[in-house]
């Protein structure tokens, strides 16, 4: 009996051991098979199109960009459009919200919903609840398209309802759609396709909810990001994090930026974070020692402060300066160098182009304008820091007198003389409470027309010794034409390697402002472009280059800063040029121009000259 129990055993266990083996092997190619599984992502599109769409097409554009793209079916990007008066994508409607996908099988409408403002929170949420509930995925990303107004305005500026998205009505549209979570956020990426909204104020609306966000501290050309590029690098390598993604949308845009010649003005950074909580202690700790600092003298504490913030590199119209500069610059205050450190370990990717390579990568507020109104919007921010809030309502309340300490009459400037050296090189000296209010020094030309003075522009040819308020010209008799034309031109930010200028021209016949910038080591002009402005007086997101062929009607200001006076129109001969030109023999008006804190200006006593056969020669007027 014993060999046939050996008999049975032997085959049973044999077929135990070769089920067990089967079985480890079922599982782990299991394993395996579950791993290789490629993650899954949402792209949650939230298209405000504006006058964008309507009269520039620049939201169909993007929307035809995504899909030339062959996405995998790991990857679906959900689409909600409006806020346009004219749509021009087929099937898309211009009096009602749609609802799109676009995935493996092409592009399909899910839904359209009763005409809303796009530029609601609740609109925004709304949306956000419904792509979240219907079209989960490992990775998320929200995609927020249209204009953008920095920390004090908002982004996606509906033209037909004009509303936009506050950051109050965008961190309770993120707080009503998604669990907030600083540990497990429930977005890989927040990426603003608008202007200006790389700010600190931003990131800290999205705080929990995002684990990264890209956008522009700038203005973005019209042509936005590269959808085609950056969604089909996602669909190859849907491996990748929130932070390398961002990472692609700049690539894919500056290579855009660079093939449409919208790269030289072009900005656009990646924020970790995890690095946030750091940057704001360090913020709360700088405001604390400015504020301390500031009681000794507050007069001289917030003028120096001003000087810093008016050098630094500031974005749009919108009070919004770069925070890493301002923190590096800032004198007397200690803690604010642990502020530009932090800013450095939270910006994980920044992108400039050569007239906004000083930038740091995120912007804040800072009260630019010295108008109360500013702070007031900035204090009812639900994510302010209380502490800049009452910097800066401090420097603007002043003494007791209740004047700002940065306040300056510019009204009751006395008479400022101008001298004239053997050289004849013009000369002008600040009494010392004058240089005090004053952050910037240039010099203006104007041209006499009949009865007024028309601006030419202002350049900084000048010499200048702060400590003993002295300024010296160093005018050469030239100024830039454009094609052989004059241009009045208006310094406008000074760097250590280039100036740049703008200008207000009538192009084809409507009004822009004209970009312009001066290279220092090359001592060349290049044009990076003109933006059109806007019947509200913002400017167009769409960067126009000058080009052959078209009409140039420059435009100059009184010297009273009242009226504008069009000079003659011309057409482009041939593709633009601009470059310093002997002035036409004539007389002029010379004069320093000083620049105060709160950007207004005040002048020196003028002086004439004159320009024969090349010569220039000055002289003081009697009243002088």
């Amino acid at each position: 009996m014993k060999p046939d129990w050996k008999i049975r055993r032997r085959p049973s266990t044999f077929l135990r051991f070769l089920f067990a083996v089967f079985l480890t092997a079922g599982l782990l190619l299991g394993s395996v098979a579950q791993a290789a599984e490629p993650e899954t992502w949402a792209v949650y599109w939230y298209i405000c199109g504006s006058d964008l769409e309507s009269g520039l097409k620049r939201a169909s554009e993007n929307i035809r960009e995504l899909c030339s793209v062959q996405l995998p079916e790991n990857v679906k990007v959900i689409i909600q459009t409006g806020g346009a008066k004219q749509w021009h994508f087929e099937g898309i409607p211009s009096d009602a919200l749609g609802r799109y996908i676009y995935d493996s099988t092409g592009f399909h409408e899910i839904e359209r919903l009763p005409d809303a403002s796009m530029g609601s929170g609740e609109t925004l949420q709304d949306f956000l609840r419904f792509a979240t509930e219907k079209y989960p995925a490992d990775h998320r990303v929200l995609v927020l398209w249209d204009h953008g107004i920095g920390s004090l305005g908002g982004v996606c500026l509906d033209e037909r309802y004009k509303e936009i998205i506050g950051l109050n009505s965008l961190q309770n549209a993120l707080a009503g759609s998604l669990k907030q979570d600083a540990a497990h956020p429930p977005l890989d990426l927040v990426c603003f396709d608008a202007c200006v909204m790389a700010t600190l104020e931003t990131a800290n609306s999205l705080y929990g909810f995002t684990r990264y966000m890209a956008a522009s501290q700038d203005s973005v050309p019209g042509h936005g990001f590269d959808y085609a590029g950056w969604v089909e690098a996602l669909a190859k390598n849907p491996s990748m994090d929130g932070g390398k993604l961002g990472k692609t949308i700049g690539d894919t845009y500056f290579a855009q930026c660079a093939a449409k010649d919208t790269q030289d003005t072009a900005t656009f950074s990646v924020l970790d974070f995890s690095a946030l909580p750091r940057l704001n202690v360090a913020y709360e700790r700088m405001g604390k020692e400015a504020l301390q600092k500031s009681k000794a003298d507050p007069r001289y504490f917030f003028t120096a402060l001003d000087r810093v913030a008016n050098d630094v590199e500031h974005y749009g119209n919108y009070e919004m300066v770069d925070l890493g500069s301002l923190a590096e610059k800032m004198e007397g205050v200690k803690s604010a160098d642990a502020v530009a450190r932090a800013v450095d370990r939270a910006v994980i990717y920044r992108l400039g182009g050569k007239y906004r390579r000083y930038g740091k990568g995120l912007s804040a507020y800072y009260v630019l304008s010295g108008r109360k109104e500013t702070c007031e919007a900035y204090s009812n921010l639900a994510v302010a820091n209380d502490t800049i809030a009452s910097l800066y309502s401090t420097m603007l309340a002043g003494g007791t007198d209740g004047k700002p300490w940065s306040a300056f009459d510019v009204s009751k400037v006395p008479e400022i003389p101008v001298s004239l050296d053997a050289e004849n090189i013009a000369t002008a000296t600040l009494p010392p409470d004058v240089l005090n209010a004053v952050s910037k020094g240039s010099f203006a030309i104007y041209l006499p027309a009949g009865d007024k003075l028309l601006f030419l522009g202002s350049d900084d040819k000048i010499a200048v010794d702060w400590k003993k308020g002295v300024f010296r010209d160093g005018y050469d008799g030239k100024w830039p034409a454009l094609n052989g034309h004059l241009l009045p031109m208006q310094l406008h930010e000074q760097h250590p390697d280039y100036n740049l200028y703008i200008t207000l021209i009538k192009l084809n016949g409507e009004k822009h402002l004209l970009w312009l910038a001066f290279d220092i080591e090359k001592n060349t002009f290049e044009i990076p472009g003109a933006r059109r402005i806007l019947q509200d007086k913002t400017l167009d997101r769409d960067l126009v280059k000058l080009h052959a062929g078209d009409t140039v009607t420059p435009i100059f200001i009184s010297a009273d800063g009242k009226t504008q006076v069009e000079g003659d129109p011309f057409t482009l001969d041939k593709e633009p040029v601009l470059q310093d030109e002997p002035l036409p023999d004539g007389e002029y008006v010379f004069m320093f121009r000083f620049e105060t804190l709160h950007n207004e200006y005040f002048g020196s006593k003028p002086v004439k000259f004159t320009l024969k056969n090349g010569e220039l020669k000055m002289e003081t007027l009697s009243s002088q």
